[in-house]
């Protein structure tokens, strides 16, 4: 009978892996699908993103396309600020929200939502790891909502609407990172 049940167990785990599996597949086609493709930001290079501004209790961090919501769990447990992820895709926005549920952490918000159609006039930093057409886009937006000093990072590509306000560049591999204050 043992034997049986370790089999059993074996294949029920074995099952759990290939439904994971799919379910992060599904997610990439998902956020292929809407042009923003998931591409995580190493959690080994988070600590030098950050370190390079000066973040308190009382900023307002959006993470646009917040993918698994990494950035806004990091942020939120290192600063103390209120972290607000947006990300479409509904499979990366339910892992999020049942993470933070988990952690029990009611500072840090994930909405599932186009980052087009959410109010950003509440951020003192965006952070935007996003193509450069989808950023020229969203431009005009950044530009209408955002106060004066609100501090924009984007990691991988320059904004060239923001060259002029650019007050930091981080050299990093694979992406660069580049700081903006509008």
């Amino acid at each position: 009978m043992l034997p049986y049940i370790v089999i059993l167990t074996a294949e029920l785990a074995l099952f759990g892996v290939l439904i994971a599996c799919l379910l992060y597949f599904a997610s990439m086609l998902i956020s292929d699908f809407y042009g923003i493709p998931f591409v995580p930001t190493r959690q080994r290079t988070l600590k030098e993103i950050f370190s390079q501004v000066k973040i308190t209790k009382k900023d307002v961090f959006y993470d646009l396309g917040c993918g698994d919501g990494r950035l806004a769990f990091f942020v939120n447990k290192n600063f103390g600020c209120r972290a607000l992820g947006v990300e479409l895709n509904p499979l990366l926005h339910f892992f999020s929200k049942l993470k933070a549920r988990h952690q029990k952490l009611t500072k840090v918000i994930f909405i599932k939502k186009s980052f087009f159609e959410v109010n950003l006039s509440d951020a003192s930093i965006i952070y935007l790891f996003l193509f450069p057409e989808v950023v020229e886009k969203l431009s005009v937006k950044l530009k209408k909502e955002c106060r004066k000093g609100t501090i924009i990072i984007s990691h991988g590509f320059k904004l060239k609407w923001l060259e002029k306000n650019k007050f930091k560049e981080l050299i990093g591999k694979p992406f660069p990172t580049y700081y903006y204050r509008l």
